[in-house]
């Protein structure tokens, strides 16, 4: 299965092994699982005396020739005792409730903790091939649904299995006739509950793929607002909402109509039970057979109600099953995606600058379509090299195969001569720094987000980053400074303010190797003459990369590379590349002279 069809199949691969994997939760909880079985079948269990005790009642009423005579000691004795179990069965079920609630609380926490982290965890190529919207549906909707699940299912799964097997136990000592009367209707109630569960989960599937689909949807047309509006879409983005909305709403219809079904049908059955139990009881009473009472009937008919509506319920709650197995099979599937793998272990000496090395690296995002065909590229170590070309020809994609974002397809990338594969990723990272296009801005004050780089930074190594990168100037005009609250979404920072911020950050992580991915394009010519002497001072004493359109950012680089068609077409300073009237004096032409 490919990443991005995840979560479109119509039926489970293996429903009792989702169910199977959704309760081993539970182990991690064994002393609340112990303690809510204990005070739920003592529950359910006086409960099962209840029918009993009625039918006992009503046989201490006899009439004969003299009239109605009534055993009052024993009838008293037997109210007493119904009081007590009523009491008793009250408070373990108020008690089994509590438990089961901070049960639902650990196991949701649980699931939630482990996603959390499994999200943090998958490479940087998922998140290319799905939709942030679906995957918080997964975090939020999906994990709701479980939690609901065991809330308010399990105990009544537990529950209805007690009372389904003490019923049939107590009614075979009773009366076997009137017991095999009362389970005739048994099968029935199986045959109907398969039948719809199988055309019930292909909808609930459905249903929970349409939220995945409706979250994204609405993320996408929030953060593009500006872009809507500019585009005049609004009405294309509103009938698309609307198809969604319809799209959730068939499928959940059809789920729901389906899960309500259920419960009626259910008691449909149960009612035929209750009638049968009664016409056989009162021949089998009238004809004096198998000592059959007009307690025992009373009793029956009790057990009856009983027996019949634990299968009711599950029934009942069969539409959460499939729904709550829907999104427990999209959560595992964030779960079973494979880590980033890292076998890493070499550890690279000191924290000089790096030299880096692209060894014959080829690399397709769709196989067969080769971004990087057969590249080497050598930089050595303190030198600032610029790498340059159309776009699409393959820089950025240079960049996240160094990070380890992907993997080559064929040949090697080394770092001081070391195979960056043998090196643990953490340690990569560490070493190489990435200053992007886009503003990674963290909801916080303006120190967490330049600390955002390296936690362990003093104050004054903080107050150095911003000062070098010149973003000192207006943290200081902030209103409170350092400790201004700022966010992504944030208007009162401009966006070349934004990514100053980010190269504050970037400085204060002190890197081996330095890359500027489009760092200045979001600020303005007088803004980016006014940092170039910064930007020396950052790229100081470091290995340096540099990816730029704005050919003026790079003139004073040791050495320019330029892309084309996946490798490198020319190397050289940018006077000598002018010389060679090759594809770089092309691209300096189209941009400051004009064709």
């Amino acid at each position: 299965m490919r990443p991005e069809n995840m979560g479109e199949r119509s039926a489970p691969r293996n429903a009792f092994k989702t169910m199977k994997r959704m309760f081993g939760y539970f182990r991690e909880s064994r002393a609340l699982i112990i303690g809510m079985l204990v005070l739920l079948s003592a529950s359910t269990l006086l409960n099962l005396l209840i029918p009993d005790l009625i039918g006992r009642a009503v046989d201490t009423l006899s009439i004969s020739s003299n009239g109605l005579r009534v055993d009052w000691q024993g009838l008293v004795n037997i109210l007493l005792v119904l009081l007590g179990v009523f009491v008793f069965s009250s408070l373990f079920s108020y008690f089994q409730g509590r438990i089961a609630a901070k049960l639902t609380r650990s196991t949701t926490l649980t699931i939630k903790r482990n996603v959390s982290e499994k999200l943090i965890r998958l490479p940087v190529g998922f998140f290319d091939s799905h939709r942030s919207g679906d995957m918080l549906a997964r975090l939020t909707n999906d994990i709701e649904n479980i939690s609901n699940l065991i809330s308010q299912a399990v105990g009544t799964v537990i529950s209805s299995v007690i009372v389904i097997v003490g019923c049939v136990v107590i009614m075979l000592i009773k009366n076997p006739v009137l017991t095999l009367v009362c389970l005739s209707t048994v099968i029935l109630n199986v045959l109907c509950t398969v039948f719809l569960s199988k055309k019930m989960f292909g909808y609930f599937r459905s249903q929970q793929k349409s939220v995945g689909e409706m979250n994204s949807h609405v993320e996408q047309s929030i953060a593009a607002k500006k872009t809507i509006d500019s585009y005049n879409i609004t009405d294309d983005c509103v009938a698309e909402n609307e198809r969604l909305s319809d799209e959730l709403m068939n499928s959940s219809i059809k789920a729901q109509v389906l899960g309500g079904a259920m419960s009626p049908l259910m008691s449909i059955i149960g009612n035929l039970n209750f009638l049968l139990i009664v016409a056989v009881g009162a021949l089998l009473f009238i004809n004096g057979g198998f000592g059959v009472t007009i307690g025992t009937i009373q009793a029956f008919t009790l057990y009856s109600r009983q027996f019949t509506k634990p299968i009711n319920e599950l029934s009942g709650i069969f539409s959460q099953l499939m729904t709550a197995l829907s999104s427990a099979e999209r959560v595992f599937e964030i779960l079973d995606t494979p880590s980033e793998e890292d076998e890493g272990r070499r550890i690279l000496p000191g924290s000089e600058p790096c030299s880096v090395s692209f060894e014959h690296v080829t690399f397709s995002y769709v196989r067969g379509v080769k971004v990087l065909d057969d590249f080497s590229l050598t930089i050595e170590k303190g030198q600032r090299v610029a790498l340059v070309g159309r776009t699409g020809a393959g820089k950025t994609t240079l960049i996240s195969l160094l990070m380890r974002f992907y993997e080559p397809d064929s040949g090697r990338i080394l770092l001081d001569g070391v195979d960056i594969r043998e090196i643990p990723k953490a340690e990569l990272r560490s070493r190489v720094t990435t200053v992007l296009q886009s503003t990674a801005i963290i909801g916080g004050t303006v120190r967490e987000n330049i600390a955002y780089g390296r936690f362990s930074a003093t104050e004054r190594e903080l107050e150095e980053a911003a000062k070098i990168t010149c973003a000192d100037e207006f943290i200081n005009r902030l209103e409170n400074g350092m400790d201004t609250e700022i966010s992504q979404d944030d208007t009162q920072l401009s966006q070349g303010q934004r990514q100053l911020l980010c190269m504050a950050r970037a400085s204060v992580t002190k890197p081996g190797v330095l890359i500027l991915d489009e760092a200045l394009s979001s600020v303005d010519s007088a803004t980016e003459a006014q940092i170039q002497s910064a930007l020396l001072n950052i790229m100081s004493g470091r290995t340096c990369v540099i990816i730029a359109h704005r050919l003026s950012t790079i003139k004073d680089a040791d050495k320019i590379a330029v892309f084309d068609n996946g490798k490198i077409a020319e190397t050289g300073t940018h006077e000598e590349l002018l010389k060679k009237h090759g594809v770089y004096y092309r691209l300096y032409k189209n941009q400051y002279v004009g064709k």
